[in-house]
């Protein structure tokens, strides 16, 4: 008997120690959290915040919100920021009820910032005061926030209002483009207008005489003897005629010769100029192209191709070169040819003032200034000359900007280029 009671005596002691163990572990927990309760301090916040303004006017808003670990008989006082603090809504009534879901609402003035406090019962809070009362004493807790912004002050509308104006921006610069090429376009269709009138009343007045005179002057020399001792005089004269005429028809084909399509493509408006220019082909003339073609406008391309053609046929009668290039380049920026050739070279002095009988660099100069280019002429003895003009994209091309919104994005990929290409050939 003895042997079987001895477990049940430890099983009753052994479960009896496991509801003591319980008992102290509940008790512990009960304390504990009782403790970490009545440490906690009590906070605000706020869930509805009325506008902010500057504040002195008599519009009332709501403003809410909730009260953390608030004891009994606390109360919220609230405050609105218009310069100073005052007390809200008004001064007879400074104090708002917690509710006991802890929630509290009231109205206010508007203001910049919204303050709360949560005061213990018998407090007198100040009607205005520059500075909060801070928290200590009778004051348990403090919140401060800001008013909520007007839509005027918000970010999205700042930013949506940079956007507009940078849109706005753009429009008025596409306009004044548009605007400007059309003011450029007439003149040119004017100037147009007035050099085929001249080239027209030249070839027949003028050059029409010259060749008259010509004939009947070349039909009288050759009824003089041959002994004569005036025929060398007059065949010299009648050579001279013949230049003249020469000249004076390169002049008519060079004012007759300005329209649009014409200059379509100044590669082979250049090729065609060679071979008038070059009539042995012993000069090695090469065109290169880099870029991608696209239209000039009427009154750019025309001015661009007197210039370069002033310079080709200087490059072709007077630089005694025995290779000529062209290079036409279509860049991100700005489009440019350059007029280069291997041969004597310009006098410094004449590079720097120009010629008393001739007024090509002179013409070439005001030539770009008219349409905004720039012309840079270098040139050394026995090195060669080298002469460039650039005009930028937005005043060379007839590219709307609306036809390529991104085409700034163009500089960031690289250029093909068709280089060593001979027309002709």
């Amino acid at each position: 008997m003895i042997v079987y009671q001895k477990p049940l005596i430890r099983g009753r002691y052994r479960g009896i120690g496991v509801k003591k163990s319980f008992l102290v572990i509940v008790c512990l927990l009960q304390f504990g959290c009782g403790s970490f309760q009545t440490n906690l301090e009590p906070s605000i916040e706020f869930s509805i915040i009325p506008w902010a303004e500057t504040g002195g006017t008599m519009r009332l808003e709501i403003i809410e919100g909730r009260v953390f670990n608030a004891r009994p008989q606390q109360q919220i006082v609230l405050y609105a920021r218009s310069g100073n603090w005052y007390i809200q809504p008004f001064a007879d009534q400074p104090f708002t009820k917690i509710e006991p879901d802890s929630k509290w609402r009231n109205s206010t003035h508007l203001g910049t910032e919204y303050a709360a406090l949560l005061v213990e019962p018998g407090y007198v809070p100040p009607a205005e005061t520059s500075v909060l009362p801070s928290k200590e004493g009778a004051v348990a807790a403090v919140a401060i926030v800001f008013g909520t912004p007007n839509f005027w002050q918000t970010w999205w509308f700042r930013g949506l209002a940079g956007m507009v104006c940078v849109f706005l921006l753009i429009a008025y610069f596409r306009s004044r483009m548009q605007r400007l090429t059309k003011e450029m376009n007439v003149r040119f269709e004017e100037r147009l207008a007035e050099r085929t009138r001249i080239a027209q009343e030249l070839h027949d007045s003028l050059l029409q005489g010259f060749v008259g005179v010509s004939m009947q002057l070349a039909v009288a020399v050759e009824q003089l003897p041959a002994d004569s001792p005036v025929r060398p005089q007059l065949k010299r004269v009648v050579k001279l005629i013949g230049q003249v005429v020469e000249e004076g028809r390169n002049t008519v084909q060079g004012l007759r010769a300005s329209n649009n399509d014409d200059f379509a493509n100044l590669e082979q408006q250049f090729s065609q100029l060679r071979q008038d220019l070059d009539v042995n082909g012993q000069i090695d003339f090469r065109v290169i192209v880099e870029g991608a073609p696209k239209p000039l406008c009427p009154a750019i391309a025309d001015e661009v191709y007197h210039i370069c053609r002033e310079a080709l046929v200087n490059a072709f009668n007077h630089s005694k070169a025995n290779k000529i290039e062209v290079e036409i380049e279509y860049a991100a920026r700005e489009y440019r040819i350059l007029v280069r050739d291997n041969g004597i070279g310009i006098d410094p002095q004449i590079l720097q003032t120009g010629s008393e009988r001739h007024w090509g660099l002179s013409g070439m100069r005001e030539r770009a200034e008219k349409v905004g280019a720039k012309l840079k002429v270098s040139s050394r003895a026995k090195a060669g000359t080298e002469i460039s003009v650039s005009v930028p994209n937005h005043l060379a091309f007839e590219t709307q900007l609306s036809k390529h919104p991104f085409k700034w994005l163009t500089k960031f990929y690289p250029r093909q280029a068709n280089t060593g290409k001979e027309p002709g050939k």
